[in-house]
């Protein structure tokens, strides 16, 4: 007997995914001394994120005439300033993010079984792809964090700390805080799935919508789809407004992931090493694929709105119920999509191609600059 995913479950997956990072708000219902606790937890994960932080980048600077050991501490570097990066947006943020996710389920949890057989539909055509891309995530942690059991190196990362760390328990401590913030990485990583799901929601809505639109008979049912066309644009208008910055973070951080940790690949390196950063160089890539693709459905169920007006029988209607079609049409001539002006026209399949493409020529100019400063 297979388990049946719900839209529900999958929520519910997704929020477990991201509970490291405690990027992922408790409802307005619950208790004070609940949020409490959940905030008390965001500051502990975040101090740890800056605990490791800060000695990789010492790394950086220490080791800039090592293009090896540079490689690999920039990479692990982006990594954890991702999640440091994401945490704090989150944060900022929390009022916005608890609204999204409440809204969404909410609605999940109230559908009536025709809205349920479209969210059903969502969640079994994407719950393996996400469900094993959130198990890769964690499992590409654990291989770095097993690095030292098969590697010549003490810890998962070449991080530098102030003080001498060869001996116990600063050496245990040491390296139980480094696989806990490799954890909280694989954690920041599936903070794109949550993103994903908002993207999902709204799509989700849109159909639900086109469908009301094409059944329409009367110009009372037509406002009710006005109305609600109006509702679902608020929502992801405000939802566009605060992902935006963790695209932005994605975007920059996996770019230098993608390209320093490709040096880890093709540089003199043990045979483990090369496994190792090339699955971390694999899951850096698939990141912004799982917000792309999403975004891209938004952005053309958001232009059928019109093709669903178009299909409906507004020849039958009033004159005034033409005219609210034609408005409808017009309307959803604009695709929804997220853009950050100078940076990110549209994010879609069209743009992720594109940007596997640029960080391609941005790690053949640094393999470049690498070999001719080693043979220098």
């Amino acid at each position: 007997m297979t388990l049946k995913i719900t839209p529900v479950k999958a929520i519910l997956f997704t929020k477990i995914s991201v509970a490291l990072t405690c990027a992922w708000p408790p409802s307005p219902k619950m208790t004070k001394s609940s949020i409490i606790l959940f905030k008390a937890c965001w500051y502990m994960c975040y101090f740890s994120s800056i605990l490791l932080l800060l000695p990789l980048l010492t790394s950086v600077y220490e080791y800039r005439d090592d293009p090896v050991i540079l490689a690999k501490s920039v990479c692990l570097s982006c990594a954890v300033a991702q999640v440091t990066i994401k945490m704090m947006v989150c944060r900022m943020q929390y009022s916005s993010f608890q609204m999204l996710y409440h809204d969404m389920e909410t609605f999940c949890k109230q559908a009536d079984d025709k809205k349920n057989i479209t969210l059903q539909r969502y969640v079994d055509d994407y719950k393996c792809a996400y469900g094993t891309y959130t198990l890769w995530c964690y499992l590409t942690a654990i291989g770095v964090i097993c690095g030292p059991l098969f590697l010549p190196q003490q810890f998962p990362t070449d991080a530098k700390y102030p003080f001498p760390v060869v001996h116990h328990p600063v050496k245990s401590i040491i390296y139980l805080h480094q696989s806990l913030v490799g954890l909280q990485v694989s954690a920041g990583m599936c903070i794109d799935c949550s993103i994903a799901i908002l993207l999902f929601y709204s799509a989700a809505r849109l159909e639900l919508l086109a469908q009301k639109i094409r059944s329409v008979k009367t110009e009372c049912e037509l406002d009710a789809c006005i109305k609600l066309h109006d509702e679902i644009l608020r929502y992801i208008s405000k939802m566009i407004n605060v992902v935006w910055p963790l695209i932005l973070t994605t975007i920059t951080t996996t770019a230098m992931g993608v390209v320093f940790g490709s040096l880890n690949m093709v540089t003199e390196q043990p045979i483990m090493v090369k496994i190792q950063y090339s699955i971390v160089v694999f899951s850096a890539s698939l990141e912004l694929f799982i917000c792309a693709f999403p975004a891209d459905n938004l952005m053309h169920m958001s232009s059928r709105i019109c093709l669903a007006a178009y299909e409906s029988k507004w020849f039958q209607g009033s004159v005034n119920m033409q005219k609210k079609i034609f408005q409808i049409i017009f309307r959803s001539q604009k695709p929804e999509v997220i853009r950050i002006n100078g940076i990110l026209p549209a994010l879609s399949l069209r743009y992720y191609a594109g940007f596997l493409y640029t960080s391609c020529s941005y790690f053949t100019a640094v393999r470049i600059m690498v070999n001719e400063n080693v043979i220098d």
